[in-house]
């Protein structure tokens, strides 16, 4: 990479990112160095460190010449980097806090936490999540945001031998919204449960029901708490209560939930969309399930639930609907059973759910993982952005010019080898994770294969090809991913989307709109690729790509 700067200009505006930008995080029990989002501060949102931003900065430190006096703050950055990423998950921003209640009027009440809006009829037992703030904005648009619709609910018990199922929404009549200490909100409704009992058969109160959601301030997290108590004097068995979601086809037409994961038994299994009006996904218990759009990681909304009353669970339904012609989840009803509830006691499930704005395919594990240990999520936004490639570019950066003696050449700070290491295991584990989400792989760590053309992103994908560059050039090491596999397996698949029509040469999206940064990304990739492999479809791709 050539220095396009002469050293004081260079140094001046290095030195303005250090002193203006940069600011201390704490991450995962350690102190880094992360880049403010805006220099003037004072709001939550200028406070925000996005990885990206980190992670153009760490590749432009990483080069050699800057190294011997920026050593401290590229390390500090690439810290930052590392945490950000101590699974398969990239988050995309540091988290923003907070719990406001806009309006407190249960029937059309509205809580805003950092990263989402709450709102609907709890009358009606209807509570409306979607994202918001930037997480929502920077990758799909305020208009098509997804709303998650958390209603639909049904209860069924026995009492004798008679059966019931009853439409929870239909039998509310208490509701409201309960402030809790530390600034949360616990949003709920209460149904009475009515139906004949007793020698004579007459209707009466047979249960309470009551669901309460849980909105707290520095977790993305919302608690889902169901609880039935059997009114005194009446029995109830075979009892079954739901946690629903509904309405999920009504997301935007060209990002359907296309993936839907279940952990139970100790793995993960991708489960397949059936046209049925009803069908049964799963029989036994489960702890985790996710369903994510079909779309690049960037872009794709994920909703993911952890289930701690997995040994309560009973099934779970999906009901699905035709959208465009094609079969989309629609109605997801997960039952939690119990086999008796004696007069006047309770029986208790909760779940913890989580929507995510960017969310990585194949990763489902990660996220069981925070759902069921928020604090590995602390002053992490649960997203995944467009970071991915721009970081695996920086990580490379580093380790070619670590183990290739640039930094020794330019009496640079070396390395230690624990932090090349540390650097590798970093490199391989997300490289392998991105690669997988693209090839809608079992899991991060699956082998590449041909990548889905809806899930790709070119700018992001180009990045990461430029880093598998680097990296194949590195010496090898035993247990390694086959660098020239995913790199080959890359440019394929990026190839595949330049215009070629009327000699057009223009690089585009999966939906084939043109973009400037992802067609200069890709020709920044041709480019470096052309001077180690002088390939004709490359120079040709190439020549297109400058004509365009």
């Amino acid at each position: 990479m050539p220095d396009m700067l002469r050293p004081p200009e260079r140094d001046r505006l290095i030195a303005y990112l250090e002193r203006n930008l940069a600011r201390p995080r704490q991450l995962g029990g350690r102190e880094v160095l992360a880049l403010r989002d805006n220099p003037a501060g004072g709001s939550p949102e200028a406070e925000l460190c996005w990885t990206a931003d980190a992670a153009a900065a760490v590749e432009l430190l990483s080069m050699p010449a800057l190294r011997p006096r920026w050593a401290a703050l590229g390390d500090g950055l690439t810290d930052f980097l590392l945490a950000m990423g101590e699974d398969t998950l990239l988050h995309d921003r540091t988290a923003r806090t907070g719990c406001v209640v806009d309006n407190l009027d249960p029937r059309e009440f509205r809580v805003l936490t950092g990263t989402h809006e709450f709102t609907g009829d709890l009358s009606r037992g209807l509570v409306r999540q979607a994202l918001r703030g930037p997480a929502a904005s920077r990758h799909s648009g305020p208009a098509t945001v997804r709303e998650v619709l958390h209603t639909g609910n049904l209860v069924e018990f026995r009492i004798g031998k008679s059966s019931h199922c009853l439409d929870v929404e239909d039998t509310v009549v208490r509701f409201g919204l309960v402030p809790q200490e530390g600034g949360g909100v616990v949003l709920f409704h209460e149904s009475e449960l009515r139906a004949p009992h007793g020698l004579l058969r007459r209707e009466g109160v047979v249960g309470t029901l009551r669901y309460e959601y849980i909105v707290r301030p520095e977790d993305p997290r919302l608690g889902l708490r169901v609880s039935l108590q059997a009114a005194r004097g009446v029995s109830l068995s075979e009892v079954r209560v739901t946690t629903a979601l509904d309405e999920l086809s009504g997301g935007p037409p060209e990002r359907p939930f296309g993936r839907i994961v279940l952990g139970a038994e100790g793995r993960l299994r991708p489960l397949r969309l059936e046209a049925e009006t009803l069908a049964n996904l799963h029989q036994g218990p489960a702890h985790s399930l996710s369903l994510v759009e079909e779309a690049q990681p960037a872009a794709a909304t994920g909703l993911h639930l952890h289930m701690p009353s997995a040994q309560r669970l009973r099934s779970i339904k999906l009901a699905t609907r035709a959208v465009e012609g094609a079969v989309r989840p629609h109605w997801l009803l997960t039952r939690y059973q119990a086999a008796t509830l004696p007069a006047g006691e309770s029986f208790t499930v909760e779940e913890e759910r989580l929507l995510a704005a960017g969310t990585l395919a194949a990763s489902e594990h990660a996220y069981a993982a925070l759902l069921a240990q928020p604090a590995r999520l602390a002053g992490r936004d649960p997203g995944t952005g467009e970071a991915q490639g721009l970081a695996l570019n920086a990580v490379a950066a580093q380790l070619l010019f670590a183990t290739s003696g640039a930094y020794q050449e330019a009496e640079a700070p070396p390395l230690a080898p624990e932090r090349l290491a540390r650097l590798r295991a970093w490199y391989d584990r997300h490289v392998l994770a991105f690669f997988a989400a693209m090839a809608d792989a079992v899991s991060a760590d699956a082998l590449a294969a041909p990548l889905r053309p809806g899930r790709v992103g070119l700018r992001g994908l180009s990045f990461a090809l430029l880093s598998l560059e680097m990296v194949t050039r590195l010496p090898a090491v035993s247990g390694a991913p086959d660098y020239h596999a995913l790199l080959r397996t890359g440019l394929e698949a990026l190839l595949a989307r330049q215009d070629t029509t009327d000699s057009e040469g223009t690089f585009t999206e999966a939906g084939g709109e043109a973009a400037l940064d992802g067609h200069a990304a890709a020709m920044l990739l041709l480019a470096r690729l052309a001077l180690r492999q002088p390939e004709e479809r490359l120079a040709a791709a190439l020549r297109l790509g400058l004509a365009a």
